[in-house]
């Protein structure tokens, strides 16, 4: 079983800083102005908190007590959509790495199978390309491009 303490300074800084990232790598894919943005800023809060709650790893309830008592945001170097993605994605990749390394593969699979349930929860949470909140699709081809991208990195 894995805790903080398996973990280097900046390992357990990324699994702190990674839930964010992925909502914003998914809200980066398809702008969806900021009636949308709000709704998706929600889905990833309801899902970091549902998620966190019902944490069964000693892993998952410990970076929940971590995230509850530290509720930092982190700092990107840029905002552009493009280093969003690359930030997210490698930070995927590596989150990957990790777990395998120092968890156990529950432990990984509960950690990874949360951050999909976020990304495809923020990616469902508003509806893009529509005009006064007709039409549109609820889940656009570069929010599947960006879903499909996080699964594989996260593998």
């Amino acid at each position: 079983m894995a805790n903080k303490s398996n973990f280097t300074v900046d390992e357990w800084d990324l699994f702190r800083k990674i839930p964010m990232l992925t909502g914003l790598l998914v809200m980066s894919a398809s702008p969806s102005g900021p009636i949308g943005i709000y709704q998706e800023s929600l889905a990833a809060s309801e899902v970091l908190r549902t998620g966190l709650d019902a944490a069964q790893s000693e892993l998952m309830t410990v970076l929940a007590a971590d995230l509850k008592s530290n509720a930092s945001m982190h700092k990107l170097e840029s905002d552009s959509a493009e280093a969003i993605r690359a930030a997210g994605l490698a930070g995927c990749r590596e989150l990957s790495y990790i777990l395998r390394a120092k968890a156990s593969e529950e432990e990984a699979e509960e950690f990874k199978n949360w951050l999909i349930t976020l990304a495809r929860k923020v990616a469902e949470a508003a509806r893009e390309g529509g005009f006064l909140g007709f039409g549109g699709k609820q889940v656009t081809p570069e929010e599947e491009s960006i879903l499909d991208q996080i699964e594989i990195a996260l593998r």
